[in-house]
């Protein structure tokens, strides 16, 4: 009986043992593959409060300082996402910028650069980080997005219409959400030149591209009208 008693033993340790494994693994996956995906897709979609819970559970996973500092950049964009620029700036103040990949410090650069423009605290100093930006990851068109918006925010509206415009050419509307602003933008630029027509035209393609976002919503109201119900986005805008 002693020997099927250790032989159980035995079996049992190698069973417990093969659980550990596997929950480690799992852990793995969940940190390095599932959460940074959920994290993202929920940005892209347009729900920055679920993203941020995402990215908020990878951070507390995190032992690396780089990537935890990486995570404070997304999160940053969550706030952004959600109009909270203070509570951007001030997460992106916190954040070591030596510390961060090149990838991770042109996101760092663009985000305080967006704040700082939507904010309307310091056009100028945001053009610079823009710029610092681009120079980094010049194929990024959401960067190119916002070295349009902080020349509209700086009142040089021609160079903020012909940045937008060449957005168009980066990313060719697959991304609805980054569409439906740039629209917005183009709008507002037009509008500010008082060309009603043309600034129509972009509030209108911002409530196509994305119905049912906070852009089609700011589009609504520049329109004097309610905005379109959510639905399927329309790929032929131009």
């Amino acid at each position: 009986m002693a020997a099927v008693g250790a032989g159980v033993t035995i079996a049992n340790g190698r069973l417990a043992k093969g659980l550990t494994l596997l929950v480690c693994l799992v852990i793995i996956g969940a940190v390095t593959v599932w959460l940074p995906r959920a994290a993202h897709r929920a940005f892209v979609r347009g729900d920055p409060g679920r993203s941020a819970l995402w990215y908020w559970i990878l951070r507390r996973m995190l032992l690396d300082p780089a990537a935890r500092a990486a995570v404070e950049v997304s999160l940053a964009a969550c706030a952004i996402a959600r109009d909270d620029f203070v509570g951007a700036r001030r997460r992106l103040e916190r954040v070591g910028v030596q510390r961060l990949s090149e990838a991770a410090r042109s996101a760092w650069l663009n985000n305080m650069a967006y704040a700082l423009a939507r904010a309307g605290t310091d056009p100028a100093a945001a053009l610079a980080r823009s710029d610092e930006a681009i120079a980094l990851r010049p194929e990024v068109a959401g960067f190119r997005h916002t070295r349009g918006m902080v020349l509209l925010a700086l009142g040089r509206l021609d160079d903020a219409i012909r940045e937008l415009d060449a957005v168009w050419d980066a990313h060719g509307g697959e991304e609805p959400l980054l569409e439906a602003e740039r629209c917005y933008d183009l709008g507002n630029a037009w509008r500010r030149k008082g060309e009603r027509e043309y600034a129509r035209d972009y509030f209108e393609r911002t409530q196509r591209a994305a119905p049912g976002s906070r852009w089609a919503s700011r589009a609504a109201e520049e329109l004097g009208a309610r905005p379109e119900p959510a639905g399927a986005v329309l790929p032929d805008l131009v």
